[in-house]
């Protein structure tokens, strides 16, 4: 069989998007995060260089790596807006295809002199075994770091699933409060219908739900209401959008933008009206979408990147996500960062104290000063210098 590899600099044909979507629909995860209009609208809209990393097996592809570069260091395209960034894969990509993949992808790298922080990493995806043996084995510097946890709400069926999550007094509670006192509804949209105003009504409910708090809503921006609206239209193109909400009379007070992945649906995106804080809308959403799981025989909620206390009302496992940092070894100005940000990960009070008072500091900043001056700014603060966030 013949095998080919290839690299694509700028903005990816119509001919790669076709071969991208057919592997995509035939690819061992379908990540929602990896489909195919959704990568082509991160792809129209951000302003960084596109390289894109293509293995063919007898001229089809079989695997597909797309990154962005800013700022002298490469990350996937997909960082846009993502829980987790699986590599594409074929599934009948054989275990030794992958390893030739992944030796491509990292001495191409390494012949380059790039630099490379992929984040959001799998570490139970299947290939991840095989992608570190090659890297590390590559001769660039390798540092592979946990970052996060996705929380995962897990059962053998479909039935299992929702007699878990029924089983927990609080989420019946929240639901029959919402009903009883509020004569709520609960509404769930599978396609396009009434999706600008969905996103707006999602979007102003996330600007008041965090209204004078340490970290206020980036739904402030008009550019970031229009941002999120483009990746719903795209994740609707590709039939995976799956929009849950409360409903008081015509008024949504609770949101959750779900996404489908296999025998998955994954919690992405939620927000409520502060007005009905003390309802809690998003515990009672996750009843309701249990109740839709259970009649569409899906045994797996995925509560994406991140341990939010709500998730654990009804989360039974956590995934790891993995940071992994990639340079030639003579590059010591990024391989000193690397191990700064190891330092601060391994050290809880210095950690907090960013997550905490650091980190919401520099969103606020970034809010405030005007989009030039920022652009300025963004190069030399202290989350992008050290953290590339």
């Amino acid at each position: 069989m013949a095998i080919r590899f290839a690299v694509d600099h700028g903005l990816p044909s119509n001919d790669y998007w076709a071969d991208f979507t057919a592997l995509w629909q035939n690819s061992a995860d379908r990540s929602p995060f990896k489909s195919p209009s959704i990568l082509k609208y991160f792809a129209e809209t951000t302003n960084g260089h596109l390289v894109a990393f293509r293995f063919f097996k007898d001229d089809n592809l079989h695997g597909a790596i797309l990154l962005k570069e800013q700022g002298g260091v490469f990350t996937f395209l997909s960082d846009m807006k993502t829980d987790v960034n699986f590599i594409v894969l074929h599934n009948q990509c054989a275990p030794e295809d992958e390893r030739l993949f992944f030796e491509f992808f990292f001495s191409t790298i390494k012949a380059q002199k790039w630099s490379v922080v992929l984040n959001n990493q799998p570490s139970w995806a299947h290939y991840m075994p095989a992608f570190e043996k090659a890297g590390r084995s590559s001769g660039l510097f390798w540092l592979n770091l946990s970052y996060s946890v996705c929380p995962i709400a897990e059962a053998v069926t479909a039935d299992a699933l929702f007699e878990r999550i029924n089983s927990s007094r609080e989420l019946r509670y929240r639901v029959n409060k919402l009903k009883k006192q509020e004569h709520a509804e609960f509404e769930v949209l599978t396609d396009g219908t009434d999706l600008d105003q969905w996103v707006e009504e999602f979007c102003q409910a996330h600007i008041l739900r965090w209204a004078d708090t340490p970290t206020p809503s980036a739904f402030r921006d008009p550019a970031r209401r229009a941002f999120v609206l483009g990746c719903l239209r795209a994740w609707n193109a590709d039939g995976i959008l799956i929009r849950f909400a409360v409903k008081v009379g015509a008024r949504r007070v609770g949101f959750v933008v779900g996404l489908l992945e296999a025998n998955s649906l994954v919690h992405h995106s939620t927000t409520f009206h502060p007005d009905y804080w003390k309802f809690s809308p998003g515990k009672a959403l996750i009843h309701f979408m249990a109740q839709w799981m259970k009649a569409r025989n899906m045994n797996v909620l995925d509560f994406g990147d991140g341990n939010e206390p709500y998730k654990y009302e009804v989360a039974n496992e956590e995934h790891i996500l993995n940071r992994i940092f990639l340079s030639r070894k003579s590059n010591v100005r990024f391989i000193l960062k690397t191990r700064f940000i190891e330092a601060v990960r391994e050290n809880p009070v210095i950690f907090q104290m960013y997550q905490n008072k650091i980190k919401p500091l520099y969103r606020n900043l970034k809010l405030r000063v005007s989009a030039l001056f920022f652009t300025t700014l963004c190069l030399n603060c202290l989350e992008c210098f050290f953290f590339n966030e």
